[in-house]
């Protein structure tokens, strides 16, 4: 058989454009890797897993490019990838995921990680989880250059527990004052003075849940005795969550606990529960934001 070069050379360049055709065809389609973050480690996990390095880089010093947790970062994914699925949800899940600042939780973790041979320290965590555990281990008393700043202290106060942590350990119960100075303190002047009443100790709590997405208020009941005699009032941070009420009392080592109670039905039940926690019983309560209660608290002297 005779072949025609001209016919041959003509063919071939067909097929050979074809194929740099198709060639160039399934290249468009690898697109190429576009750092999201700030520094490597975090863009390796986001491409693996990407809700983890979402709420890594929210961690306040995490996404910078020479960020001190690079290392601790590392530690936390490979424990991450380690059995402890379960325990990091817990972690994740914890409060309200879409309205906080970041997950002071991973925060904790994130500490022990980049402590010398901490990361053995985290196994036993991890394997056994219990919130106030790990807030034992890592903030303490909660002294110390992390809690000198009110805005940095309100974005980690993002669930009930840990503010409630919070105010047992690093606050502590001032009576009110009856020489007619005493006046409902700010947040930042109760970190000041480390310490409150009870009011105090509720628009610090109140603040700090409704920074992080909760529906929270205050809840004030004037108290008598059985008897009818005035005994007070008292206030407390309430939250809604699932259709129920659950309050915050500041912890005063005689009467009050420190800790979430609830859930309650109705606003009256919580009213009962705490004029019958100091031996009494409700006349009214009120429910108010910060604000009104400060106007309210100006001109009644509750």
């Amino acid at each position: 058989m005779i072949v025609d070069m001209k016919t041959f050379n003509f063919n071939l360049a067909v097929i050979l454009l074809s194929m740099s055709l198709i060639l160039i065809s399934g290249c468009s389609t690898i697109k190429p890797r576009v750092d999201v973050y700030k520094n490597e480690v975090l863009n390796d996990i986001f491409y693996k897993h990407e809700n983890l390095a979402i709420e890594l880089s929210r961690i306040p010093g995490v996404n910078t490019p020479n960020s001190r947790y690079l290392k601790a970062v590392k530690l936390l994914y490979k424990d991450y990838r380690g059995g402890y699925g379960k325990t990091f949800s817990t972690i994740l899940d914890a409060g309200y995921p879409e309205e906080r600042a970041y997950s002071a939780h991973l925060e904790a973790l994130l500490w022990i990680y980049a402590d010398e041979g901490g990361q053995a320290k985290t196994k036993g965590i991890l394997k056994d989880y219990n919130v106030e555990s790990l807030l034992e281990q890592v903030w303490g008393k909660c002294v110390g250059e992390r809690w000198d700043e009110w805005g940095e202290v309100r974005m980690r106060l993002s669930t009930p527990a840990l503010v409630t942590y919070y105010t047992r350990n690093a606050l502590r119960y001032i009576p009110e004052r009856n020489d007619g100075r005493n006046y409902a303190q700010t947040p930042y002047e109760t970190l000041l003075t480390t310490g409150g009443d009870c009011e105090d100790f509720a628009i610090l709590i109140v603040e700090s849940l409704e920074y992080s997405g909760y529906t929270a208020r205050l809840f004030t009941v004037d108290i008598v005795t059985k008897e009818g005699k005035i005994m007070g009032a008292h206030t407390v941070a309430t939250y809604l969550e699932e259709g129920k009420y659950f309050f915050i009392q500041g912890f005063d080592g005689k009467y009050l606990t420190g800790e979430v109670k609830g859930p309650f039905a109705e606003p009256l039940d919580m009213a009962y529960f705490i004029s019958e926690s100091i031996g009494g019983v409700p006349l009214r309560y009120y429910v108010d934001t910060i604000q009104e209660f400060i106007e309210g608290y100006r001109l009644n002297e509750r």
